[in-house]
């Protein structure tokens, strides 16, 4: 089996169990192992076993003993503080990333990501599929602008807040809202991208701050979806 195809395989475990918590099916507290899980999706236990990690990452699970991992139990209020907290955060970052001004590599890796989500957002054959791979630009996207602001102190807290379960910006999830809406929302959160961009390019730092700001309701929105 390919590098690419092994890669498609731990995408399509994670997508999958990812599905499952949210949609409740996993509730808080459920203890998760290789086998039940293998076996519940029908798949082999090697791709499950390189998903659980990342879905640690993303805050939806939590180890338990040595090897093992347990869907992590959360208040919905919990996850609107550390968003709203993440967004002021990162609205910081943006300030001082727009002050400092963008050097050449990261103003490059900013317009990928642009042109990246730009791809995923018109074509949208595999819903799933695309919501995660829009997670992962999205993910490279606040990590830009974080490495722009160069405070160490910022990205750390930042990161304390992103292990909250639907905080992480690699997170998209809709519930069982329309697929529509769920699409409405991601068009208008990749605009806001490229206006984040803009602002930047300008220095116009007391708007890319704001930007920040209210990007963060976006995923708020999602959220209570």
């Amino acid at each position: 089996m390919t590098q690419a195809s092994l890669q498609k395989l731990h995408l399509n475990a994670a997508i999958k169990i990812r599905e499952l918590i949210l949609q409740g099916r996993l509730a808080p507290g459920t203890r998760v192992t290789e086998a039940a899980l293998s076996e519940m999706l029908g798949l082999s236990r090697t791709p499950v076993r390189q998903a659980l990690p990342a879905l640690e990452k993303d805050g939806l699970l939590t180890p338990v003993g040595k090897r093992g991992f347990a869907v992590r139990a959360f208040t919905h209020a919990e996850s609107l503080t550390a968003l709203e907290t993440r967004g002021t955060l990162e609205g910081l970052a943006a300030k001082i990333a727009a002050e400092r001004g963008l050097s050449p590599e990261i103003q490059t890796a900013f317009h990928a990501c642009l042109t990246q989500g730009d791809a995923i957002l018109a074509d949208r054959g595999d819903i799933p599929a695309s919501n995660y791979a829009y997670g992962e630009m999205n993910a490279s996207f606040h990590r830009l602008l974080l490495q722009a602001a160069d405070r160490p102190l910022i990205a750390e807290l930042v990161e304390r807040c992103a292990v909250v379960p639907f905080v992480s910006p690699g997170t998209i999830a809709f519930g069982d809202a329309p697929e529509a809406v769920a699409l409405a929302d991601l068009v208008y959160a990749h605009r806001q991208h490229h206006y984040i961009v803009e602002a930047l390019e300008r220095r116009e730092a007391s708007r890319a701050e704001m930007l920040l700001r209210e990007h963060a309701t976006i995923q708020r929105h999602s959220m209570d979806l």
